[in-house]
């Protein structure tokens, strides 16, 4: 299926509005779960799922060995699917037998005994992540993406119900990891409904072609996917080794607010971006002007809403979670800046996937790693705070290396990239002064304070975009008029 310039733009449009919906309902319920599980649980108890949680996302990150993506790449036939699923459920079933039988020794290494129940636990994650990967893929190859918006929404209730009814029943760590296993049960299930009468179910009907060009295309995906989640997540593995589950519990929280404000929008508007970069690879035109765009809208939001949430943690913290969690505003404005600098680099894997080219985003995750591990370890020794700060440096070198690397790609100059950050560093500059400036005055309490900055900084920044970039003002109106 082709698409003509506007009628993609339209379907992206749309499809970002449908995913974002998704997103802003399940991120609510997950926000207000988080709020509630904070007063109920200790720093160490939230400190240990967050560690489970952390191990279980490798295994489902290729839980599918890249073959979701894979779909959204290659012919559109059955044998493609089946063979697909089949590789998916395979190794969907490895990881969660594994996860069984690991769990001690995971537990055993980090010296925390109660983290084991609680993997094994999540391996029944894992498992409905690989079974719902495919009809998931599906949906968004083909751009169903209003289709899709009920799936993420109905596993953000389920998690949110049976967390909550299990933490006010005072089962502590184990309500969040049952909460989840059961989240991503109701996902895959949600998807499977969706897709429906072509749901590729047949897998005992595929072929050795199908299978290799699954798997080659897939596995270096996979390897690609695994290394950016082991570069997401790796400061919870080192502080969880090193500084305890009560230290990771402080980090965990203070890196919530971003991930999901800023991060998980980006992950978002990802799924939507890499099959409209499949579709328009062979006019490298569009696909320069396109990624110009994302970056350009990405790093707008992403900029002045961490540097907004930076400025708003001395509030935020307190307000939301309890005096309990003090220790994670300094981590959260360190963080919130990282979560910046990485928008800053947002998108380049969708174009590096698209080209058929996701070797690159191994080998810049490889140096990126080799990179960020010696860093969080040195940075160690200032605790929480220190991991953080290490994260915003290496955020920044990489966002500009990324960003280098896609313009080499698609054969952009780099004046013009540029030009596309523009817009948000000045933006985020404007946000900080306004942020700063108005918390100096006169206490008037935490929520009228955090009101009065949020306000002052919207209309300084629309300020901005009217006057001083007035033509991305007016596509931005433009595409929120779209229908």
């Amino acid at each position: 299926m082709t698409y003509a310039a506007g009628e993609l733009a339209r379907t992206g449009v749309r499809g970002a509005a449908w995913q974002g919906l998704a997103f802003a309902s399940g991120k609510l319920i997950v926000l207000a779960t988080t709020i509630v599980l904070a007063r109920l649980l200790s720093p160490q108890e939230y400190g240990l799922v967050a560690l489970a949680l952390v191990l279980m996302a490798y295994a489902e990150t290729i839980a599918d060995a890249g073959v979701a993506q894979a779909l959204v790449y290659l012919p559109r036939t059955g044998i493609i699917a089946r063979s697909a699923l089949l590789i998916s459920v395979l190794l969907g079933l490895a990881l969660a037998s594994a996860a069984v039988l690991a769990a001690p020794l995971i537990a055993g290494l980090f010296d925390l005994p109660d983290v084991a129940p609680l993997v094994q636990v999540l391996g029944l994650s894992v498992l409905a992540t690989s079974c719902g990967a495919v009809p998931e893929a599906l949906l968004r190859r083909d751009l169903l993406f209003k289709q899709l918006t009920a799936a993420p929404i109905i596993r953000a209730t389920t998690m949110g119900t049976v967390t909550l009814l299990l933490a006010f029943g005072g089962h502590g760590a184990w309500s969040l990891a049952v909460g989840t296993a059961a989240g991503s049960v109701a996902y895959a299930a949600t998807c499977w409904f969706l897709v429906r009468e072509r749901a590729p179910w047949q897998i005992w009907r595929v072929g050795k072609d199908a299978l290799r060009d699954n798997m080659k295309y897939g596995a270096p995906v996979a390897g690609s996917s695994l290394l950016a989640r082991l570069i997401f997540d790796v400061d919870y593995l080192i502080i969880g080794l090193l500084l305890g589950a009560q230290a990771l519990g402080f980090y965990t929280l203070a890196f919530r607010l971003p991930e999901t404000l800023i991060l998980n929008i980006f992950f978002v508007l990802s799924t939507v971006l890499f099959p409209l970069y499949a579709q328009v690879r062979s006019d490298p035109e569009r696909l320069r002007d396109g990624y110009l765009k994302s970056v350009q809208i990405q790093s707008l939001y992403g900029v002045t809403a961490g540097v907004g949430l930076a400025v708003l943690a001395p509030i935020l913290i307190p307000l939301l979670f309890g005096e309990k969690w003090a220790d994670a505003v300094l981590p959260l404005v360190f963080l919130a800046l990282y979560a910046a600098a990485r928008s800053l680099g947002a998108g380049a894997n969708d174009v590096y996937k698209a080209l058929g080219r996701p070797g690159l985003s191994i080998g810049i995750s490889v140096v990126r790693l080799v990179i960020l591990v010696p860093a969080l370890l040195f940075a160690t020794q200032w605790g929480i705070i220190g991991v953080a700060c290490a994260q915003l440096v290496v955020a920044v070198l990489f966002a500009c290396g990324m960003q280098a690397v896609a313009a080499r790609v698609i054969r952009i100059r780099s004046r013009r990239l540029w030009r596309a950050v523009v817009p948000g560093l000045v933006c985020g500059a404007a946000v900080a002064v306004a942020g700063l400036g108005t918390l100096a005055l006169p206490q008037l309490g935490g929520v009228m304070t955090m009101g009065l900055v949020v306000v002052t900084a919207i209309a300084l920044v629309y300020g901005i975009l009217r006057l001083g970039f007035s033509s991305l003002h007016d596509e931005l109106l433009h595409f929120a008029r779209r229908r």
